[in-house]
């Protein structure tokens, strides 16, 4: 979805977009719905002849003159079909999820070496880039996901009609999570955690909004099963997928990102601009987000009992949870910009273009 988010905002900005993307797949029907140009494709991770092929006449065909990648494993059709097109674009690759397995055989060499630029979306992505991967610290940078500040605003949103469709009351402290159903995102710490709270807090409640990706079907019923185990049926709610994400925030007092391991965490960025005080794991991408003490509360990961006593001083203590709220918008604003990011995204595109000439 930040690919989207990349397509439609470049769109603005009156460059032609082309997203070759999983056919029949959620991102191709929201990309559609937002006009931007999709070719239904599935790229392998390995050299596949006649899928190059098909890329290079894309390439060609659509005078393509930049080839942004935002999954590594793609690179394996990318590189040779732009080598095969016979023009001078620049290959940059978007890096959001961290690898383990060491990429320095010569046919990796190869690949990364036509790569001009790799942009890691957190400190993290950019450490384990120069850590597995054939490249040097001048072609890798940081460039974090943004947010819609105008679209992700607590003054443009009300709480009012999420917290009457599902029945949270005025007094009731609604605690919120969103993301996609999958191993390590951390739900099974959140049910843990809202059991201890409702034993200090009986007013408190819960909203789990997501859906399972490809694949994932049996972590989501995992999850539903053990709100029921939990007795969490009538604290609980599972809204399933949701586009309108902004009046979901703005119904939350507290946000809550308990994931195991995060590249980055796009949703907390979201969070922070509603001015939302957030509790989240100390892991990985999400410590370029929040400011422990500052815009929000961190707590290890894979800890009911220090989520539960982190969110809990948040309700005792709402003076302090409007102070995090307030601040965490502020470095939303400053550090998170969807705008800011778009530019800076065009710099690095001009960047590259300019260099790919004159060689």
């Amino acid at each position: 979805m930040q690919a989207l988010q990349e397509c439609v905002e470049l769109g603005k900005k009156s460059h032609r977009v082309i997203l070759i993307c999983y056919p029949n797949s959620r991102l191709e029907r929201e990309a559609q719905s937002q006009n931007i140009q999709t070719i239904p494709s599935v790229l392998r991770d390995f050299p596949e002849p006649l899928r190059i092929l098909k890329v290079r006449n894309i390439i060609t065909g659509h005078d393509i003159d930049i080839v942004h990648a935002q999954l590594s494993k793609d690179l394996w059709t990318l590189v040779p079909a732009v080598k095969l097109s016979r023009k001078p674009i620049p290959i940059l690759l978007t890096k959001r999820v961290g690898s383990y397995i060491p990429k320095r055989d010569p046919f990796h060499r190869w690949i990364y070496k036509n790569v001009d630029r790799a942009i890691a979306i957190s400190t993290v992505i950019k450490r384990n880039l120069l850590e597995t991967c054939p490249l040097s610290d001048e072609k890798v940078e940081v460039l974090h996901d943004g947010v819609d500040i105008d679209v992700f605003s607590a003054a443009r949103v009300s709480p009012e009609p999420i917290r009457r469709e599902f029945k949270i009351r005025s007094d009731h402290v609604l605690l919120g999570m969103v993301g996609r159903f999958s191993p390590g995102k951390g739900h099974e710490d959140f049910l843990e955690a809202m059991a201890t709270l409702r034993e200090k807090f009986p007013k408190v409640r819960a909203l789990i909004v997501g859906e399972a990706s490809l694949g994932e079907h049996a972590y989501e019923a995992q999850i539903h099963q053990r709100a029921k185990e939990l007795g969490l049926e009538r604290l609980v709610t599972f809204t399933g997928f949701r586009r309108d994400i902004p009046a979901i925030m703005a119904s939350f007092d507290i946000f809550v990102f308990p994931s195991h391991a995060e590249a980055f965490g796009g949703v907390v960025i979201e969070a922070m601009a509603m001015g939302k005080p957030v509790v989240s794991s100390n892991c990985d991408g999400v410590l370029d987000i929040v400011l422990h003490g500052e815009t929000g509360l961190q707590v290890p990961p894979r800890s009911p009992h220090a989520l539960a006593n982190a969110i809990g001083s948040l309700i005792q203590d709402e003076t302090r949870s409007r102070e995090l709220g307030m601040a965490g918008a502020q470095r939303a604003r400053q550090c998170f910009n969807l705008r800011r990011r778009s530019s800076q995204l065009t710099s690095t595109y001009t960047d590259l273009l300019r260099k790919k000439q004159k060689d």
